[in-house]
């Protein structure tokens, strides 16, 4: 891997942390009636499913699964991008799982009536999405 794909790993991880721990506690109308942030703390997984240890270590071994994978298959791996995002998200959910108990939420798109979330969780669902699109257009060829 190239050292820009670390940094940008190492890039998310910090907004997301630094703008976790900025909206702790502040509920802030950005666009009424579509768009809030609100504080809140989600001690399971996504969407509020699961029980905090069993998120916990499933997180973990997310995590030291992408590890290995990353490196046992490193140079086999064309496009590392999607990868990283996923890692970096979880290690910045992780982060709060360990030192907090729980998950930081911030973003509320209440237009979408969608449960809140978190830097860490666009970076994972863009990451899963890219590969998504990588296997159709490598199924396609």
């Amino acid at each position: 891997m190239k050292k820009v794909h670390y940094m940008l790993g190492i890039m998310i991880v910090l907004i997301d942390q630094l703008l976790k721990i900025f909206y702790i506690g502040k509920n802030i109308t950005i666009i009424p009636n579509v768009l809030n942030i609100e504080y809140t703390e989600n001690i399971a997984g996504a969407f509020g499913i699961g029980k905090r240890y069993i998120v916990l270590t499933v997180s973990i071994l997310i995590i030291l699964g992408l590890i290995v994978y990353l490196i046992k298959e490193n140079k086999k791996i064309p496009n590392y991008f999607p990868f990283i995002l996923i890692l970096a998200g979880s290690i910045g959910n992780l982060i709060d799982r360990i030192f907090r108990g729980y998950v930081i939420d911030f973003i509320d798109v209440s237009i979408l009536n969608f449960p809140k979330f978190n830097i860490a969780d666009i970076s994972i669902v863009l990451g899963i999405f890219w590969l998504i699109i990588l296997m159709i257009m490598k199924k396609e060829k």
